[in-house]
């Protein structure tokens, strides 16, 4: 009797410490959640954000887009719907992007483990919270990396919507591979076609019966494009053109972009002390799943700890540990390499044929996400870091035949919500291409469409004073501009018409080639009456006398209207420099002579 009652006793133990965990992790990635929605209205980039955003305002008018997307066409009816107003846009992104990588885990977690739906729903939201990560370096607008994050989301889970019993399940999870496809395609063309590959394999490993339901999808996927295509404008012979004409224009670039470029091996960016910590997270977290059941007080206090940390980085902004993207692979790595000698390596011996094949894609698809892009593969897949550690959920699913699914996805968990933390408030300290601290902004700063961002002071009263000291020039919403100062952000902000790209790209071998080019295939009209943005001591300014000259124009026949003072932005900026709006004197019908002239 009295053996009885222990065992009750304990039980009962075990269960109120889960479930305690377990409403305690579920408060963490709700506050994980808030936190960055509170801080989507902070910041503002001068040089990318500018690019999205003149992309998603006007896509139509360009006919070439480089790099070769379409996500301005797929953003701008969005864009309008929301008013242009940039945080609610943000918010909608992260909520998107946090709500399918929730799903994702869900499924994952009752496909694999024997979790019942109220405690997969609790473990999957903590790990989900990775999927934050895709906006560490503030990336938080809409963009085609975030799409094409949403993309692959959407794709692994229509499969694992398949997998499930019912028709409606298979209907729809067929429906969702191809509206994902068709997005991965919007967002990054090679990431589609590697995608649409290992859909196949999968298919044909583990479900034979699901061919034609597979070719059903991808006519859907094929129809969704076709439908584009004539949206866009020019049916597919228009959107081929679109595409050649954009993978010719980042080649010119000379950037890293190349076709030959793509499929390549880049070498994990690390240290030894991210080493180092990769090895004790992964040591801490296996101990933790393996050992928990004998020292189970010890280890819930231990994981409340860690969620307590968790919590204080997100609301103090406390640097506790420096988690490098690096870590966010090595750390469910070294873990799935540990897991393997736990009990004479049941876990690698008891591996069910969907385990294996789920772990796979999830480990394969960051890298299939960065395909094409210049970037390091390593540092553009961590945005997708939530499918590594769902490559070590699927990996330790045999831990699931011991009854010890939640006691086992807990450490799990908490370790998501950890790194997830860590990397987010690192680069909240130090964001992408602004000003340090995003907690310091103070400046409320009036942007169109009547939404308002938080900015760092400097750059508030740059926009500011630019916005002014234009207006008084005579410059008007809708002016056609050729920027040649490498500043996207800034025409988005005075409402101009940005020529040739939404982005004049400075900095790269090809740069001035790719403006002349980008320049060529603009209306003479629209360029003899633009005006021109130039930064002679910009560190990232295109050739002025060499670009204008392609269209007919010198600095002789403009005026300099008004000149800003672009601020220090580490990383960007490294000194203050001086930007001119210079505006035509010339008669439009002479600067329209001359721009023809100058093709000849």
């Amino acid at each position: 009797m009295l053996k009885d009652n222990h065992f009750v006793n304990g039980r009962t133990l075990r269960v109120l410490l889960d479930r305690t965990l377990l409403a305690m992790s579920v408060t963490t990635t709700a506050i994980l959640f808030v936190w960055l929605l509170y801080y989507s209205s902070f910041g503002l980039n001068p040089s990318a954000e500018g690019y999205w955003l003149n992309s998603m305002a006007n896509p139509f008018a360009y006919s070439i887009i480089i790099p070769p997307n379409f996500f301005g066409f797929f953003y701008h009816w969005p864009y309008q719907w929301s008013g242009g107003d940039i945080a609610v846009l943000r918010m909608a992104n992260v909520t998107l992007t946090i709500g399918l990588g929730w799903i994702l885990s869900f499924l994952t977690v009752r496909r694999l483990w024997m979790v019942g739906w109220p405690h997969a729903a609790a473990l999957s939201a903590g790990i989900a919270s990775l999927a934050l990560v895709a906006f560490y370096w503030r990336a938080l607008t809409p963009n085609y990396y975030t799409l094409n994050i949403q993309s692959a989301l959407m794709v692994m889970i229509g499969l694992l919507l398949v997998d499930r019993p019912g028709r409606s399940c298979l209907i729809l999870g067929w429906i969702l591979v191809a509206v994902g496809g068709w997005c991965s395609f919007i967002a990054r063309p090679a990431t589609a076609a590697a995608i649409a590959v290992v859909v196949v394999l999968y298919v044909i490993a583990l479900r034979r019966k699901s061919l034609l339901p597979m070719l059903g999808a991808a006519l859907l996927a094929l129809a969704l494009l076709i439908a584009t295509a004539y949206s866009i404008g020019g049916g597919i012979t228009g959107l081929v053109t679109h595409i050649v004409k954009g993978t010719e224009g980042i080649a010119l670039l000379g950037g890293g972009h190349e076709l030959s470029y793509i499929l390549r091996i880049d070498r994990l960016e690390t240290n030894r002390s991210q080493l180092a910590i990769a090895v004790l997270m992964a040591t801490a977290l296996l101990l933790s799943i393996f050992m928990g059941a004998k020292h189970k007080l010890l280890t819930s206090l231990v994981l409340a700890a860690v969620l307590i940390v968790t919590i204080a980085i997100a609301l103090l902004g406390t640097d506790v540990i420096s988690i490098k993207l690096s870590t966010l692979f090595l750390v469910p790595a070294f873990t799935c390499l540990g897991a393997m000698f736990y009990c004479e390596g049941m876990v690698l011996r008891t591996q069910a044929p969907t385990s294996i094949a789920l772990a796979l894609m999830f480990l394969v698809l960051p890298h299939l996400l960065a395909l094409s892009s210049r970037v390091n593969y390593w540092t553009i897949g961590s945005d997708a870091c939530l499918f590594w550690m769902l490559a070590a959920v699927a990996f330790l699913s045999p831990l699931a035949q011991q009854e010890r699914s939640v006691a086992a996805l807990l450490p799990v968990t908490v370790l998501a919500q950890l790194l997830a933390a860590s990397v987010v408030n690192g680069y909240m300290l130090k964001p992408w291409r602004q000003v340090n601290d995003l907690r310091a902004y103070s400046a409320v700063t009036s942007l169109p469409g009547g939404g308002r961002l938080v900015l760092s002071q400097p750059f508030h009263d740059y926009l500011v004073t630019a916005r002014a000291q234009a207006r008084a020039a005579g410059l008007e919403g809708g002016t056609p501009v050729v920027d040649l100062s490498d500043a996207p952000t800034l025409l988005y902000v005075l409402e101009t018409r940005a020529l040739g790209l939404p982005w004049l790209f400075g900095g790269y071998p090809g740069s001035n080639a790719v403006a002349v080019k980008a320049l060529g295939l603009e209306n003479c009209a629209d360029l003899a009456k633009a005006w021109v943005l130039i930064a002679p001591q910009g560190p990232r300014h295109l050739d002025q006398a060499g670009v204008m000259a392609s269209f007919g124009a010198r600095q002789a026949d403009y005026v300099a209207a008004a000149t800003f003072v672009a601020p220090v932005i580490d990383g960007y900026y490294p000194n203050a420099h001086s930007q001119f709006l210079l505006k035509p004197v010339r008669t439009a019908a002479l600067a329209e002579q001359s721009c023809r002239e100058a093709r000849q």
